[in-house]
Parts: C-alpha cells; sequence; structure tokens
C-alpha cells in the first residue's frame, strides 16, 4: 500500500497558505490513481495517449496525462461504485450531511436532469421558477413533463429576480393538484437565496417532491456566516457545482439525497447512468476527492474561507465608502444571501459597457454583465490584492462620471423575460417536431423549436413549444428554429 497522501505548502506570502505538516486524510480516489501510476504497466487501455503527452506544451500539461486514466483494474466504476469512489462519495456524504452524494463529472446539469427523471413521468406536471437553469429545459424534453411557469420576485430596481415565495408556491399546487415536482435555483446567479425551509414545508404538504439547483452555494454548509444549505432543509434533492466556488475543476459536480429524501437512490442511479458519460474523466474524480477532503480536513480549509468572507467584507464598505457612480446590490435579509457575489450597477452606462471597458484596460474579469449590471465573484483563490485592483479600477471609472457632469442617468431597459410565455406545445412535443429555419422578423406567432437565454441560469427569453411574441424580437438571434407550419 502506497503512503498516504498529504498536503505540505511552503508558506509564501499567503496568510492562508496551508502551513507545512497539516495532514489530511488519504483521498481514495487521489490515492487509486497514485497506485496505479506506480505500477508503470504498458497501457493497452483508453485513453489511447498511453499515459505520454503526444503534443508537448512546456510546463502547461506537466504530468497531468500520467493520471488520465480510465475505469481500469483498482480504479472502480463511476456507474457501479464500490470500491475508491464509493468510498470517497461516502465520506463527501457525510461531510455534506447527507444520506447519499453522487459525483458527477458532466456538472450540475446531469445531477439536475437526473433528478428530474427520478420523480417525473411524461405528462406529470412540474412547477418551475421561470430562471431555472437550461438543463431543467433538457430534462423536460427527456421526461416528457408539461411545465407549470411561475415568476418569481423581479427586483426593477436592479434588473434582478429575486426569491420563490411560499406562499406563492401554495397557491399554485392548489391550483394545480396533479403537480408532482418544483424546481428552485438557490441562489440565484448574484447570490438570492430562497426560504427553502418554507418551500419544503409547502411541497411535503401537498406530496410534491422539492429539489434544489443550489449549484453556486457549494460553500453554504461550511460556513454560519453564509445561508444554511438546502442539504439541511427538508429538501429531496440538492445540486452542487463544487468547481463553481468550492475549488475542483470545471465540470465536477456532486449530487445529494439528503436525509428524509423522497427519492430512491437505485431510481437516481439510474437515472444518473441513462446520462452521465461511460468515460469518466478520472482527472475530475480525483478533483471532486481532493475537494471534498480539503473541505473536511477543517483545520486546512476554513482559513481559506474565512480570508474570503474578511476580504468581501472589507471590499464592501470600501464600496459603499468611496464609490457614487456605482452601487452593489446588498439583500435586506442577511440569511438569505451570498454576500460573496458582487453584482454592481452604475448609474450612467449599462454593465455590458463599463465591465468590458474594465476588462480590456485594468485586466478586471467579469462573470457575467448585461444591459443592467455586471457580476463579480468573490472566490476562494483570489487575494485581498485582486481586490484592490478592482477597487481601483471602479474608482478611476467613478473619476471618470465624475468630470464627465454631462453625464445624465442611464434608463434601463424593460425586458421580455417579464412576459408571461404563451405555451403551445410542451418542450418535449417542440422538440421531435419537424422544423425550420427562418428570419426573426419572420417568427411573430410561430411556435418557437429551440430554447434561447443568453447566460443560464438567466431567465430564458423563449423556450421550445411557446409563442414568439414581438416583444421577443429584438432578443433573439437573427436566425431562429421554429416549428414548421
Amino acid at each position: 500500500m502506497a503512503d498516504p497522501v498529504t498536503v505540505v505548502v511552503i508558506e509564501i506570502e499567503d496568510p492562508v497558505a496551508i502551513k507545512a505538516g497539516v495532514s489530511i486524510k488519504p483521498f481514495p480516489i487521489v490515492q487509486a490513481l497514485i497506485d496505479y501510476q506506480r505500477l508503470n504497466r504498458s497501457r493497452f487501455h483508453i485513453p489511447g495517449h498511453g499515459g505520454q503527452m503526444l503534443c508537448p506544451v512546456p510546463g502547461f500539461f506537466d504530468e497531468t496525462y500520467a493520471y488520465d486514466l480510465t475505469e481500469v483494474e483498482g480504479l472502480d466504476v463511476l456507474s457501479e461504485p464500490n470500491d475508491c469512489i464509493r468510498e470517497s462519495q461516502e465520506r463527501a456524504a457525510q461531510l455534506f450531511g447527507v444520506r447519499e452524494s453522487f459525483y458527477l463529472v458532466n456538472g450540475s446539469s446531469v445531477g439536475l436532469q437526473a433528478a428530474l427523471l427520478s420523480v417525473l413521468q411524461p405528462g406529470d406536471e412540474v412547477l418551475l421558477p421561470r430562471n431555472v437553469h437550461r438543463s431543467v429545459i433538457s430534462g423536460l424534453i427527456l421526461t416528457g413533463a408539461k411545465p407549470i411557469w411561475m415568476l418569481p420576485e423581479w427586483l426593477a430596481d436592479w434588473g434582478l429576480w429575486a426569491e420563490v415565495c411560499p406562499e406563492a408556491v401554495g397557491s399554485l399546487l392548489k391550483a394545480h393538484p396533479n403537480i408532482k415536482a418544483l424546481v428552485v435555483t438557490s441562489p440565484t446567479y448574484e447570490g438570492i437565496a430562497s426560504d427553502i425551509k418554507g418551500l419544503a414545508d409547502v411541497c411535503h404538504s401537498h406530496g410534491v417532491r422539492l429539489l434544489v439547483d443550489e449549484a453556486h452555494g457549494s460553500l453554504w454548509p461550511f460556513s454560519e456566516d453564509l445561508p444554511r444549505s438546502a442539504c439541511h432543509q427538508s429538501c429531496d434533492f440538492v445540486v452542487h457545482s463544487l468547481h463553481k466556488s468550492a475549488g475542483s475543476l470545471t465540470q465536477s459536480a456532486i449530487a445529494h439525497l439528503p436525509n428524509g429524501s423522497k427519492i430512491d437512490p437505485a431510481l437516481f442511479q439510474q437515472a444518473l447512468n441513462t446520462l452521465q458519460t461511460t468515460s469518466p474523466s478520472y482527472l475530475l474524480l480525483a478533483s471532486l476527492d481532493a475537494t471534498c477532503a480539503f473541505w473536511e480536513a477543517s483545520e486546512a480549509s476554513q482559513p481559506y474561507l474565512q480570508e474570503l468572507l474578511k476580504h468581501v467584507h472589507w471590499f464592501r464598505k470600501e464600496v459603499s465608502f468611496r464609490l457614487t457612480a456605482f452601487s452593489l446590490y446588498e439583500h435586506p435579509q442577511r440569511n438569505l444571501w451570498d454576500p460573496s457575489q458582487l453584482y454592481f450597477r452604475s448609474r450612467y452606462e449599462g454593465g455590458e459597457a463599463w465591465a468590458c471597458r474594465l476588462e480590456s484596460q485594468s485586466q478586471i474579469a467579469f462573470e457575467k454583465t448585461d444591459a443592467f449590471g455586471t457580476l463579480y465573484k468573490a472566490g476562494i483563490g483570489l487575494k485581498r490584492q485582486d481586490y484592490e485592483c478592482l477597487l481601483s479600477a471602479l474608482l478611476r471609472e467613478n473619476e471618470y462620471y465624475d468630470k464627465n457632469s454631462g453625464n445624465v442617468p442611464c434608463e434601463f431597459p424593460s425586458s421580455p423575460i417579464t412576459l408571461f410565455p404563451q405555451v403551445v406545445l410542451s418542450p418535449r412535443e417542440a422538440f421531435f417536431a419537424p422544423g425550420e429555419a427562418i428570419p426573426r422578423e419572420q417568427g411573430v406567432g410561430r411556435i418557437a423549436k429551440e430554447t434561447h437565454v443568453h447566460c443560464p441560469p438567466g431567465i430564458p427569453v423563449l423556450i421550445a413549444g411557446e409563442m414568439i411574441q414581438r416583444e421577443h424580437e429584438a432578443y433573439l438571434p437573427e436566425s431562429v428554429l421554429v416549428v414548421r407550419a
């Protein structure tokens, strides 16, 4: 047996660096990869590169190719885990305080779709706020379920969609007694959470399954200074994109069936196997494994989280004192909001104009921008100097606006996403219907065959099966796919 894997990082000028000698329990999947690599076998199996980088890029991949393995002896099978993957997933379940956890190498999207397949059948009704992720729309195509749409709260001053109200859900469940499930995006892209406990109580009183897309809240289970995770609020399913905030590689995520979940784990695994790749990346699995082990070792991980929150608190305080041309969103209920999501609006310009200027002139990269505002996501990998750079760039913009006294406040556009949809076909019916591409100016009155959403999980402009209205036209691409007349 190989020696246990430990993390030993030399201290540099980083106040939260893991101190030399801090030991983290062996990562089951990482350890299995190391053990296999040490066998030094001739690899007559997939992947075809055999552990060798064929097109060298000095200093880029290093030893990555050597650990890019597949489901060979000693490395378990993702679809039927009974060795290192199973051990790692069981440890993850303990870490997140849930009944069972499942590793995802197709992102949170595949977890949401598998959850829908686990609770819905063709023709079933499912209650969906309009800000569900695009993958949920794909889930409707897979299941044949029919959406009952609702609008979350709209914050007109910010151009943001906010929480889903339990009272509104209760009214809709009474009006549509055949609804089988509710899917909620909490938090939103901008960090606004819904009252999950309230939603769970309403759903359970009607025999409805509650599925929570907590992709952007994967740090919530690890801090009392962040909103309470849905994992501990009586829902039936939760998904976390660990790569979004917890430190794993892009495309890696984790699905949970919390304690008390009404979803059968075997049925969920079957649904997951139907959708997830049969060639899972062990680099992604190892990343999930190591990330969970990192957060399990609180003496190693908590300094990073505490430093993140300290930086965010400092930054928000500085912005409130020093910027006059910009506003930074804050939610009135701190227990329903993640302050690490930094959403700005300028008084004088739409977000796309000034954010792109900051990116090109000051090398400040944003997470998302639109006609209303711009989102900067504070992550555990950022240092104090990164926040200082963002603040300095915003101060320069602020000074520019102050010197140009002719500037007048910007009139922000209303969006067609506030239109309630005219549903003609289910997304599945529209997907399988004959279609044709036409110029967008000819689309009014036609039935959309594809979904148009500019930045998941933003509100879709139009969903497959809905009638194209005149107000949609300006927000659609030049050519649109419609159901053939």
